[in-house]
């Protein structure tokens, strides 16, 4: 005896054996990955962002000025320290990295007008 639907005549289909249940099915858990995959994401770069601080006072001392620099002008720019500084014969430009307190250039301008 065949079961048969509900107009009588055809016979009775099992839906999770569909191919739309089986795409549905599949799309359903491809999404839920993607989201885990996204929540790992947001936590692990909150992470990173909150934990790569240092502090000013170690930056600070990490640049050392030429022995007898006087200090002309000083100015900031995003992420870089500006220096103008004068020594005994010459003048000079140098620029800081305010995160690491490391010099990243340095302009030395010689003979100051002699």
């Amino acid at each position: 005896m065949a079961l048969l639907g509900e107009s009588g005549t055809e016979p009775l289909v099992d839906v999770k054996q569909t191919p739309a249940y089986r795409a549905a099915l599949a799309a359903v858990i491809i999404l839920g990955i993607l989201i885990v995959i996204a929540l790992g994401a947001l936590v692990f770069g909150f992470v990173v962002r909150s934990g790569g601080h240092k502090q000013a006072t170690a930056a600070i001392e990490a640049f050392v000025p030429p022995r007898g620099a006087t200090l002309v002008s000083m100015g900031a720019s995003d992420d870089r320290l500006i220096l103008r500084l004068r020594t005994g014969t010459s003048e000079e430009v140098d620029i800081v990295d305010t995160s690491s307190g490391h010099l990243v250039a340095r302009l030395k301008f010689d003979a100051l007008g002699r």
